[in-house]
């Protein structure tokens, strides 16, 4: 078997392919897995189908573009085509805010939208936010997909997984056929990376990318009154699921090899203040360590083992170590791609007639996967879009606003070299400004202080000192 060339299988349900070479380290398959290897009850996983829904792929580039998905609802592919044609890859918040973008800025121009699920819009900070008050995933969804299309005047072809960039015929290569463009978006986010996990029960921990995961969670965890739920990765994401899991009345455990919670975001003062918070919430944090294995025995809770050899009992785990930029479909087209895919101020790659935004795109040098740098990229790319020359997106760090309610946050993460120094420290809030020289580069504010964000805003963009803003 050794000598024999790895194969790839397509899902024929999503279009989903599985690459022995690669397997599906998300789904406890690890790389060289044989396809006939693979137990039956693994998932596709875009659409959850059985591995009796995929068929050997050839490997040509051309049956790529041949393939069908016959279980499929038909879609028309030819609806708006030709060459002026905006292709927009991607179902999230950065794939709808282009197209919102760009219809405000021209009514007319065709738009596709190519996305594996089904593109129902909602708001993704919410998901950390929505158990504590009582909301239900169903309640998250803003419109569905099919319904914003209708509105937006944009061809939806959902459940349809981007198998390749033919970047000399303009062409995105599905599993329902080729569709052209003249101007193509990337907007497929970022993945979070599987940990290296020991144990039976290694592959069942839970992942929140989006809202399908999170309607697993919640499945999960609502089936516990309370929950004993344990989340691996105390940054922003097991932060806030935390925050919000605890609000819910569930007991949260809080595993993170770093000594203090939020260590990458907040000055070392004001990560104290939020450790405190979370502890008198009834949060149990464990800094200073990792998981090393997670077992279960039949249908009962779950064993985490620590690193110290702490055994815990607990009925959920979930993994929130941060996020990658989905970058292979960018890579296999032969864009340029550092930590994500490189643009330019215009947002452009390597290749003119791509762009890129969100959780995916690298701009001089720097991730931005967060709310307020989505949305102006997304009305720059739309106002080029339409023929404006003077779009440019200009990076900065923007302030992000943590959603932990037993400690209020904002912060603008410094990205030169400097000193923070503590401006306020009382019962009302901290806050912590940071400064390259005399410049004012960043801040860190809590409680009620974080009112005066949009000030220091304002006084970091004008290069001024905080008072004189």
């Amino acid at each position: 078997m050794g000598s024999t060339p790895f194969r790839r299988y397509l899902c024929r349900v999503c279009g989903y392919i599985y690459d022995e070479a690669e397997g599906d380290p998300d789904g406890g398959l690890p790389p060289g897995t044989r396809f006939e290897d693979i137990p039956d009850d693994w998932e596709c996983p875009d659409c959850g189908v059985r591995k009796v829904d995929f068929d050997l792929l050839e490997e040509s580039a051309e049956a790529l573009e041949a393939a069908e998905a016959p279980a499929m609802r038909s879609v028309d592919l030819a609806a708006g085509q030709g060459a002026d044609q905006v292709v927009i890859i991607g179902g999230g918040m950065a794939a709808w805010a282009v197209a919102e973008a760009l219809r405000a800025q021209d009514e007319a121009r065709p738009i596709t939208l190519v996305t594996r699920c089904n593109g129902d819009v909602y708001y993704k900070p919410q998901l950390s936010a929505a158990a504590a008050r009582g909301r239900t995933p169903d309640d998250l969804v803003q419109a569905a997909g099919e319904d914003k299309a209708r509105e937006l005047g944009v061809n939806l072809v959902a459940r349809t997984r981007a198998l390749a960039i033919d970047t000399d015929r303009r062409r995105v290569i599905t599993p329902r056929g080729g569709v052209p463009y003249g101007d193509l978006v990337l907007a497929t986010g970022a993945r979070q990376p599987r940990p290296s996990l020991q144990g039976n029960a290694a592959t069942e921990v839970l992942q929140v990318n989006d809202l399908a995961a999170y309607r697993r969670l919640r499945e999960r965890v609502d089936a516990h009154d309370p929950a004993r739920v344990l989340i691996m990765g105390a940054g922003l994401i097991g932060c806030e699921f935390a925050e919000d899991l605890s609000g819910a009345g569930h007991r949260i455990t809080l595993v993170d090899i770093a000594d203090r919670p939020l260590s990458r975001l907040l000055p070392a003062q004001v990560s104290g203040d939020l450790q405190a918070a979370l502890s008198e919430k009834g949060v149990d944090l464990r800094l200073g360590r990792t998981v090393a294995t997670v077992t279960r025995t039949g249908e009962g809770p779950y064993t985490v083992t620590l690193d110290d050899d702490t055994r815990l009992e607990v009925d959920v785990v979930v993994s929130a170590l941060g996020l990658i930029p989905s970058t292979r479909l960018a890579e296999k087209a032969g864009l340029a791609v550092g930590h994500g895919i490189r643009v330019d101020e215009r947002l452009r790659t390597s290749d003119p007639r791509i762009r890129a935004l969100g959780d995916c795109s690298e701009h001089e040098g720097h991730l931005l996967p967060y709310v307020q740098p989505l949305k102006a990229q997304a009305r720059v790319i739309g106002a080029a879009l339409a023929g404006d020359e003077d779009a440019v997106y200009r990076a900065e760090p923007g302030t992000v606003r943590v959603k932990t309610p037993s400690l209020p946050l904002a912060v603008w993460s410094p990205w030169t070299a400097g000193e923070w120094s503590e401006k306020t420290s009382e019962e009302a809030g901290r806050v912590m400004l940071h400064y390259s020289g005399a410049a004012l580069t960043g801040f860190a504010l809590s409680g009620r202080q974080v009112r005066q964000g949009p000030k220091l805003e304002k006084a970091i963009r004008a290069g001024k000192s905080p008072d004189a803003a």
